[in-house]
């Protein structure tokens, strides 16, 4: 039995992380037996991140390396149909949305003093009242401060919408009219793409990438076939 540990639902999503909801949709996919185990803290982690899962013994964290640990497990190849220029491509889409969407997603959420509000309650009721003002606001600054290393956290808003929203018109353009990013059925980039854009929406205090996103009719129906074929 596989034990995978996400962060909790929120926002209406699986999970609070896009990562999360990723391992979580591909465990369901290969079939494979699994329980999920819930959690807010991350530090018991070998990276200190989730998602992480537990099998035979063995810890594996990050979900790029629980992919290629499930699809040896199962036998399944989430890209059994794409030929070597596709496989090119869906890497480099997952690239994208994970390591530079993903932030502007991020920014989103814990730079925008409206949305936080809404974070904060989401992630950290569970601290005592309180104590929770003092290391919120630390989890904050910590937060803020990788955004800044990271380099989009020194961007403006507007400015992280110009990078961010060029990512979604380019999921556009390898989408075109198929169902999917690469045709009729889902492949490993689907299993990215869908829960990133969808976090991007699931913010609860609009901004300017989510309202983006949610005026372009074709990745929204893009985005409702997903959650269908792929959520639990």
């Amino acid at each position: 039995m596989i034990t995978l540990t996400i962060y909790p639902e929120s926002f209406g999503e699986p999970s609070a992380s896009p990562f999360c909801t990723k391992a979580l949709c591909m465990l369901k996919a290969t079939g494979l037996a699994f329980q999920i185990d819930e959690s807010p803290d991350p530090r018991k982690a070998p990276k200190q991140k989730l998602p992480m899962i537990e099998h035979d013994g063995h810890i594996i964290p990050d979900s790029e390396q629980i992919r290629e640990h499930i699809e040896a497990a199962a036998d399944h190849d989430f890209n059994a149909s794409l030929s070597d220029e596709q496989r090119g491509i869906a890497d480099a889409v997952t690239r994208m949305l994970e390591e530079h969407f993903y932030f502007a997603v991020v920014a989103d959420r814990w730079a925008n003093d409206a949305n936080w509000e809404h974070v904060k309650k989401a992630f950290f009721s569970d601290i005592h009242a309180l104590l929770r003002p003092i290391i919120t606001r630390s989890i904050r600054k910590q937060a803020l401060g990788q955004l800044n290393g990271q380099g989009i956290g020194r961007h403006s808003e507007a400015e992280r919408f110009g990078r961010a929203s060029r990512d979604v018109l380019s999921v556009k353009s390898v989408l075109g009219d198929k169902p999917f990013l690469f045709g009729d059925a889902p492949t490993a980039a689907d299993y990215t793409a869908v829960p990133m854009l969808r976090a991007s929406i699931a913010t609860p205090v609009p901004t300017m990438l989510s309202d983006f996103i949610r005026s372009e009719d074709k990745i929204m129906s893009y985005l409702e076939r997903g959650k269908e074929a792929l959520y639990p």
